[in-house]
């Protein structure tokens, strides 16, 4: 899912930023050409282009704050699995004597002639 959203959230951030370059400037010029004084808000604000603009921020804001409280939530799934292995960790039992890290197979090897 997560993977998805990305993906989602990739081409909403394309999508805008085209939309808002094409985007003609209070000039009449294309946006991305346009030159001069311009408003914030241009002096046509219902036409389509707009919307559009609108749509895509507003889906671009809602996808980062899902994918934000996803990760946020798999971190802390993460962290507390780590917490849980460390409190296994600790209530092991050590083992007493001497470690011993040869293994007898039942081979006998004394007579080397």
């Amino acid at each position: 899912m997560v993977i998805a959203l990305t993906v989602v959230f990739f081409l909403v951030a394309i999508l805008l930023i085209v939309i808002v370059l094409i985007q003609p400037g209070s000039s009449g010029g294309p946006g991305f050409f346009g030159g001069g004084s311009q408003s914030a808000f241009g002096t046509k604000t219902g036409n389509v282009l707009t919307k559009f603009t609108t749509l895509l921020a507003a889906l671009f804001l809602i996808v980062s704050f899902v994918l934000g409280y996803l990760n946020s939530r798999q971190s802390k799934i993460q962290i507390k699995e780590m917490l849980d292995v460390k409190e296994t960790i600790e209530e092991l039992p050590e083992e007493t004597g001497e470690a011993s890290f040869t293994e007898d197979i039942g081979v006998d090897i004394s007579d080397t002639e």
